[in-house]
């Protein structure tokens, strides 16, 4: 009886660690939800300009953020398990079956950029993760001290809530930014933190990028941590920029070679790649300081 009740003891011991290592690790919690349209102009890899617009949210609380696209977190997390890996590739031949049958294109799963900006209000740190070319994936940590604000007695109503008006020069571009004290965060869109409330606009003096809030609400969201599906490589701000430039300008003579060079060894006729047009408007990505 002693031994079958040794037993017993073990195996609820047993039971009792299985539950507490398969327990759900703890992430922080947002106190709001901040949705954003990102409208901004950019170049094609012939030259010619295009506009887009991407929806962001920010995840916030009064120690930590998360700025992020949902479809591309969505993405990352299926392609970061073997099992989700398997669903991303059963949609992508969904989406294109009904792409071919009538023609909607959008049902194929795409990723929409792969920005994911993480603040630390304790640490007063930042870390961005981006691509920087083709497959490749960088990260970097910068403070917040490089923001300067200067506040102005301009106000504006925005979403119901009263803001005030700030500028601050940051990395090569003028930014002019309304944020509210009525919610009483240092956060904002993208990098854009520092003042005494949210920032629920902004707009860059040359109009080429602007952040717009379209809803606020309260939350208590897990503010999970980056999924990995890819190796992010630790890098400078400006080597990533100065990579990503280079990249874009023979992306075209890139992909043309790519498409070219089939698995099979058999080779695909393709013109030869147009020259990119001069950039006389001046298109550039968020930050220009990398020239």
């Amino acid at each position: 009886m002693k031994t079958i009740r040794i037993i017993r003891i073990l195996l609820l011991l047993s039971v009792t660690l299985c539950a507490n290592a398969k327990k759900k690790p703890e992430y922080p919690r947002a106190g709001i939800k901040v949705s954003y349209n990102y409208h901004y102009q950019a170049l094609r890899h012939d030259g010619e300009a295009v506009t887009n617009d991407h929806d962001y949210l920010l995840l916030a609380n009064s120690d930590y953020s998360k700025y992020y696209n949902y479809n591309n977190e969505y993405l990352d997390s299926l392609n970061s398990t073997p099992q989700g890996r398997k669903l991303h590739d059963n949609l992508i031949t969904i989406g294109i079956d009904k792409a071919l049958k009538d023609g909607d294109y959008s049902a194929i799963p795409h990723y929409k950029g792969a920005l994911y900006v993480f603040k630390s209000l304790q640490n007063r740190t930042t870390t961005v993760y981006d691509t920087y070319g083709l497959g490749e994936y960088g990260r970097y940590d910068e403070p917040f001290t490089e923001f300067v604000w200067s506040i102005s007695d301009s106000t504006k109503n925005v979403l119901g809530y009263d803001c005030f008006m700030a500028e601050t020069d940051y990395h090569g571009r003028h930014w002019t930014v309304w944020f509210t004290p009525e919610i009483p965060l240092q956060d904002g869109p993208w990098k854009l933190c520092g003042l005494p409330g949210l920032i629920l606009e902004a707009t860059d003096s040359t109009d080429q990028h602007s952040f717009i809030a379209t809803g606020v609400e309260n939350s208590n969201q897990e503010i999970y941590p980056i999924y990995e599906p890819r190796k992010y490589d630790k890098m400078k701000r400006i080597d990533m920029l100065k990579a990503y430039s280079d990249y874009q300008k023979n992306a075209g003579a890139t992909s043309r070679i790519l498409i070219m060079d089939t698995p099979d060894g058999s080779k695909v006729n393709m013109d030869a790649p147009k020259q990119r047009k001069a950039n006389s408007q001046n298109i550039d990505f968020l930050e220009t300081d990398y020239h």
